[in-house]
């Protein structure tokens, strides 16, 4: 039986690394900041690790970028933890799956710095945010583009989403900004992957029945209209460059936004 468990364990980080990698990080910063505040089941509020590292939109005008990407990987309390590296156990070993660990690694950091443009523009400038669940509702949108792409049933990922969102709404010590900015990229960044390629496909060959301009140069006969993984990658890894560029240039306004309120 521990025989069995430890080959499954061994499956499973061989497939889904990225995943893996990123539970590990989150939980390792979790326990230096619980030893530094003195408690593992609440919000360590003396820990110097998670105040120089959570989001508060004002300090951006202070030149503290890193918090932008820092405080995606810090967590208040115990609960809030355990419950977002569930969620990133689930969907990340499926995501990552379906588009590869370098892939699935952008969809992740696209949609952690999402999370944050949204909470520096919608947020209060003193807020205080933390936590990975923007990369996960990141996750969550990915998840719905490869549902999509698979043409299976969508009942089970729209009660998720439905359900977040309902959660997000009500509790007002959640984020629904971060949430919705992650949310969004992380939908984009996968189909970029996924559709943009198809689309392209599927236009070719529309070109190929109306010209037939895809024909075998010695028989003359017409070619399947395919896309080879090189196409896939410039495709996909193009328009994930055009998403990323918006999310800078939101990133960049929003700060610029934050040093003005600090000037007046």
């Amino acid at each position: 039986m521990a025989a069995t468990r430890r080959v499954d364990f061994a499956t499973t980080f061989t497939k889904s690394p990225a995943t893996w990698l990123l539970i590990i990080v989150n939980v390792a910063l979790y326990l230096v900041v619980s030893a530094q505040g003195g408690t593992i089941l609440n919000t360590a509020v003396s820990s110097p690790l998670l105040n120089d590292t959570v989001l508060v939109p004002y300090t951006l005008g202070f030149g503290q970028y890193w918090r932008l990407l820092t405080s995606g990987f810090m967590h208040f309390g115990l609960l809030h933890i355990v419950f977002n590296m569930y969620a990133l156990w689930v969907l990340g070993r499926d995501v990552e799956g379906a588009l590869g660990s370098l892939r699935f690694s952008a969809v992740y950091l696209l949609s952690l710095l999402a999370g944050s443009a949204t909470v520096v523009w919608f947020s209060s400038p003193e807020s205080a945010t933390a936590g990975a669940s923007g990369a996960i509702f990141g996750l969550l949108g990915a998840e719905l583009v490869v549902v999509l792409a698979l043409k299976a049933k969508l009942s089970g990922i729209i009660t998720v989403i439905m359900l977040n969102v309902v959660i997000g709404i009500t509790q007002p010590s959640i984020s629904i900004q971060a949430h919705l900015g992650g949310f969004v990229v992380g939908f984009l960044v996968a189909g970029a992957f996924i559709f943009v390629p198809m689309w392209v496909a599927k236009s070719r060959q529309r070109r190929n029945k109306a010209g037939g301009v895809m024909l075998h140069p010695d028989t003359g006969e017409e070619l399947p209209v395919y896309v080879t993984e090189k196409q896939v990658n410039a495709w996909g890894w193009g328009a994930t460059a055009v998403v990323a560029v918006l999310v800078i240039i939101a990133l960049v306004f929003g700060v610029e936004n934050m040093q003005e309120l600090i000037i007046r």
